[in-house]
C-alpha cells in the first residue's frame, strides 16, 4: 500500500514537476548514452559505484536513526519532531546530494582540477548521522517497543551481507585494477 499509494505517485508527480520547472535530473547510475545495462558507468567507474554505495549507506542510516530516535525517546509518531527532522534533512540532504553528484560528475575532468570539490556538507551529514546513531545506541535500554539486541534472522542478514560483500568486492576491483583511471586525461599535471 505504501509503495502503490504513496511512493510511486509521489515520484511521478515529482518527476513531472522537475520537468516543468526545469530542475536537472541526476543520473546516479551513469545511464546517459549507454546502450545496455552493462554499459552503465556504475559498473566501470569506482567513483560512481563508491558514491552510490555511500549515498545508499547514508540513506539507510538516516531512515534507521529516524525510527530508532522516536523509539528511544518514546516520541509519539504524531509529534512535530519526526516531521521537523525530515524537513531539515530534506533541505540539507539536497545540498549533500548535489555536492556528491558534482564530485562524481567532474571526476577526471579539467573542471575538477580548476575547481576542486571539498565535501564539507557530506562530512557534516555523516557526523550528524553518526551522532544520531550513537544517541540511539546509548538510550536503547528499557525504552520503546524494539528489542535492539535481538538476534537478526538469517533471511534478513544473509541477503544484506551478500549484497554488501558483492558491492565491496566490485568497488575494490574497479578501484585497484590496472589503469583504473587517468587523472585529468590530456593535461600535463
Amino acid at each position: 500500500m505504501d509503495i502503490c499509494l504513496s511512493n510511486i505517485p509521489a515520484i511521478v508527480i515529482a518527476l513531472f514537476v522537475m520537468d516543468r520547472v526545469g530542475i536537472r535530473r541526476y543520473d546516479w547510475l551513469g545511464r546517459d548514452g549507454a546502450e545496455s545495462f552493462r554499459d552503465w558507468k556504475i559498473w566501470h567507474c569506482h567513483k560512481v559505484l563508491g558514491a552510490n554505495i555511500y549515498v545508499q549507506g547514508l540513506l539507510i542510516a538516516h531512515f534507521l536513526s529516524g525510527f530508532l530516535l522516536i523509539n528511544s525517546f518514546l516520541i509519539p509518531p504524531k509529534h512535530f519532531f519526526p516531521v521537523f527532522r525530515l524537513l531539515i534533512w530534506f533541505a540539507y540532504g539536497a545540498i549533500c546530494f548535489r555536492e556528491t553528484y558534482i564530485d562524481i560528475e567532474t571526476w577526471n575532468t579539467t573542471e575538477r582540477k580548476e575547481k576542486p570539490v571539498e565535501g564539507r556538507y557530506r562530512w557534516f551529514a555523516v557526523g550528524i548521522l553518526i551522532t544520531e546513531l550513537l544517541v540511539c545506541y546509548k538510550y536503547r535500554e528499557g525504552t520503546g517497543n524494539l528489542h535492539l539486541d535481538a538476534v537478526t534472522p538469517m533471511y534478513i542478514w544473509l541477503p544484506w551481507s551478500a549484497t554488501g560483500i558483492f558491492f565491496a568486492v566490485k568497488w575494490l576491483h574497479l578501484r585497484f585494477k590496472k589503469d583504473h583511471s587517468v587523472k585529468y586525461p590530456g593535461i600535463d599535471t
